[in-house]
């Protein structure tokens, strides 16, 4: 999911399932067999000692999104839980019947948010960002992380950045994705969020060397 819809559909989805009584135990969950990745689920949670995979949906939900959902929950051991804003067609609501997938439409509950949960909601969705945003530990950064980081940071497009960083765009693209398994970058793959990334990483390097970021 994005910074944009995808990450405000999410932060209403834990408004919501917290409402409900979830507890919330995990976010983008992996699914793992043997040494290799094979799924991830949205937010994992608990509700009266039971386990549920929960898939967050911006859009509407299809029937490839139900088969997902439950396949996914069955190799967590959980329950298959959807939320989103419709469904795509009535094929998509009656497979989820059938396979005992629920689905919480978001819409729904936009009706019931008062003023104050809504400040409720921007607040912790906030914090979310701020956390997610700035590492426990900023780890020294070699040339080439810095020089990507710069470049990330001034540009306005991908290509840019890959010209300013004089690199190949799927060589910016790996080095980008070797940050992200350092836990440098973590939010969304748009220009603008890598650029934001960039910018506040950047400004807590320099604050810790005690010089002004070049």
């Amino acid at each position: 999911m994005g910074v944009s819809r995808g990450f405000w559909t999410e932060q209403l989805a834990l408004f919501v399932l917290e409402s409900e009584g979830f507890e919330i135990l995990g976010r983008r969950e992996k699914i793992v067999r043997g040494s290799s990745e094979i799924a991830e689920v949205d937010l994992v949670a608990r509700r009266q000692g039971e386990l549920y995979a929960v898939e967050v949906k911006s859009g509407r939900v299809s029937v490839t999104d139900v088969r997902q959902a439950y396949t996914n929950a069955k190799l967590l051991g959980a329950k298959p839980l959807i939320l989103a804003r419709s469904f795509s067609d009535d094929a998509a609501r009656a497979l989820a019947e059938e396979l005992g997938v629920q689905v919480i439409l978001l819409p729904e509950y936009m009706h019931f948010v008062s003023p104050e949960e809504l400040a409720e909601l921007v607040e912790k969705a906030l914090v979310s960002v701020l956390d997610r945003l700035l590492p426990a530990e900023l780890p020294e950064l070699g040339e080439e992380e810095a020089r990507v980081l710069k470049a990330l940071a001034r540009g306005g497009t991908f290509s840019e950045a890959a010209r300013l960083a004089n690199m190949r765009e799927d060589e910016l693209g790996r080095a980008v994705e070797r940050l992200r398994e350092k836990g440098l970058l973590t939010l969304g793959r748009s220009p603008s969020e890598l650029r934001l990334q960039a910018k506040v990483l950047l400004l807590l390097r320099s604050l810790l060397q005690g010089k002004p970021a070049t």
